[in-house]
């Protein structure tokens, strides 16, 4: 039942200040809704965390610069081998068809991205002059699909994702979205048929001691989560305690509806164990924020959920690039996939080893990896700043795992046997691998798993040398996001139940939803998705009259 008297009332009520909640907003606020927009951390959530990358395709001027032929059914034919799903999936051609024109509304809403294009294999360019790149596996699926970059870089210093957020903001705030920060979701509140009206939310005290505790606290769980992969109860239990005293509790009433952007749940160990076990112990992405609570207040009143199994963990083996060119093997010493794949794409393929692989690399490929960690770009070139708060990462990365990786943590060994026996892999079945691939990549291929040409070359020089690359690595950690979420209508983000009807009021966009990215996950696809997902939402809620 919902209680009454209201203490506020607004056309439409975002939760979550995001990539898609500051979308949902701003698209709603320009067709006319008045809109509030609450936040709990006021830190833009995991996309203002992210490389600010999105994917997009279908002829944008940036690949029409570089010299890509791109178009929607391409990019449709491309995503549905990426994801696993039919040629003729609606959501793919709905998302592939959108694409361009999302990426032009983002532009027309003060986001920058450059016209340049960088061909090499990066997790994020280095040049700030660099709009488009390879952000996924185009060249893996090249025998199928005409290869085309998709990855469009937001334009700023190193990591950019804080650099969306902050023009988007601007954006909400040029469209009379109200927004207020230090406010958490406590409940979603209904009629008696069922619908969503509005939402009860505990509203921080706004003296300043209580907003910079509160950011404290904000900054020590995003810091604990991602070092011990969990958040501490007690640390969660202090937290609710101090906002329930520091704060209040208010009814506000959403006449249109209630859009729910607050996010994955990768730093709530209860349900990465409960619903992803093979990712649960890899280390967790985003922020104190992606605690799953939206998804699960969305449970309470009977929503369902999609895909809450997949999730992307970054698994870079590469930069380095030589080490692409290695060889990825389970504890059987059978291949795992194309060593090229994008991060996400090998953790998958990982996880369904036992979450457990090696890269088996010889002298040839780790000398050429010093080589290429040498010729990155030197962390001198970057101000402190940047190197503290991640907008550097980019460039650490690189250096950092590349020489860990290269000197500790590895385990080398004069010949294979020994080294599988080093390693606790199968010595027949590592030996026999490698003889295969040694065989095939003396031929020039091709690989029946997909590698490029440029990628392959025979393990012939000792010593050799192994990279564990589990997903619960302790040196190499496995950064990782959920993808899946609450059950919605990918066309217009209404919340649906597990019975497939759907909750009346209630919406979900980016990683609290089910939606584009939620099968596989490449560099942009979420914040592509976000975007989707979050005009979606504000067209749905102010509809065309």
């Amino acid at each position: 039942m919902q209680p009454l008297p209201w203490d506020e009332e607004h056309d439409v009520i975002v939760v979550g200040a995001g990539a898609s909640g500051l979308v949902a907003a701003v698209e709603a606020a320009e067709r006319g809704a008045e809109v509030l927009l609450l936040d709990r951390w006021g830190r833009g959530g995991a996309s203002a965390r992210s490389g600010g990358v999105i994917y997009a395709g279908g002829g944008t001027p940036q690949q029409i610069a570089a010299g890509f032929e791109d178009d929607p059914e391409t990019m449709e034919r491309y995503l549905a081998l990426e994801e696993g799903v039919a040629p003729d999936d609606v959501l793919m051609r709905r998302f592939s068809e959108r694409s361009r024109h999302d990426l032009t509304w983002l532009v027309g809403h003060g986001v920058e991205v450059p016209m340049g294009f960088d061909p090499s294999k990066a997790v994020v360019p280095n040049g700030n002059d660099t709009g488009l790149y390879f952000s996924g596996n185009e060249k893996h699926f090249a025998p199928a699909v005409p290869v085309a970059a998709r990855g469009h870089r937001v334009a700023g210093t190193g990591m950019t994702g804080r650099v969306l957020v902050d023009r988007l903001a601007e954006a909400a705030h040029r469209a009379g979205v109200r927004r207020e920060s230090r406010v958490r979701l406590v409940d979603l509140m209904t009629d008696d048929a069922g619908s969503v009206t509005g939402v009860e939310v505990l509203v921080l005290a706004g003296d300043r001691l209580t907003r910079l505790v509160h950011a404290v606290l904000a900054y020590v769980i995003t810091l604990t989560g991602t070092l011990f992969r969990r958040v501490p109860a007690p640390m969660t239990t202090m937290v609710d305690r101090f906002e329930r005293r520091r704060g209040r509790i208010r009814r506000l009433r959403a006449r249109r509806g209630v859009v729910l952007a607050t996010g994955g749940f990768s730093f709530n160990h209860e349900m990465m164990t409960e619903h992803a076990p093979d990712f649960a112990r890899a280390m967790p992405l985003g922020t104190a924020g992606d605690d799953g609570s939206g998804i699960r207040l969305g449970q309470g009143i009977g929503a369902g959920v999609r895909l809450m199994d997949r999730c992307g963990a970054s698994r870079f083996i590469a930069p380095p690039a030589a080490f692409a060119k290695g060889l990825l093997v389970d504890d059987d010493g059978e291949r795992i996939c194309d060593e090229s794949l994008y991060a996400a794409t090998l953790s998958r393929h990982i996880a369904e080893h036992g979450g457990r692989g090696w890269l088996v690399v010889d002298a040839a490929m780790r000398a050429e990896a010093r080589a290429q960690i040498r010729s990155a770009t030197p962390l001198r070139t970057r101000p402190l700043s940047e190197l503290v708060s991640g907008r550097a990462n980019h460039v650490i990365f690189p250096r950092l795992f590349g020489s860990i990786n290269l000197y500790l943590n590895r385990k080398v060994a004069p010949t294979l046997d020994e080294l599988a026996a080093r390693c606790g892999i199968d010595e027949t079945g590592l030996r026999g691998t490698v003889e295969a691939y040694n065989a095939m990549a003396r031929h020039g291929g091709p690989d029946p798993l997909g590698k490029p040409g440029e990628h392959l070359q025979p393990l012939a020089h000792p010593p050799f040398a192994a990279v564990p690359c589990h997903l619960d690595g302790q040196l190499f950690p496995a950064p990782c996001i959920t993808l899946g979420g609450l059950a919605v209508d990918t066309e217009t983000q209404r919340v649906q139940r597990t019975d497939g009807t759907e909750i009346a009021g209630l919406y979900a966009v980016g990683r609290c939803a089910a939606g584009v990215a939620s099968r596989s996950y490449v560099s942009g696809l979420s914040l592509a998705d976000c975007v989707f997902s979050g005009r979606n939402a504000g067209l749905a809620l102010v509809p065309e009259s």
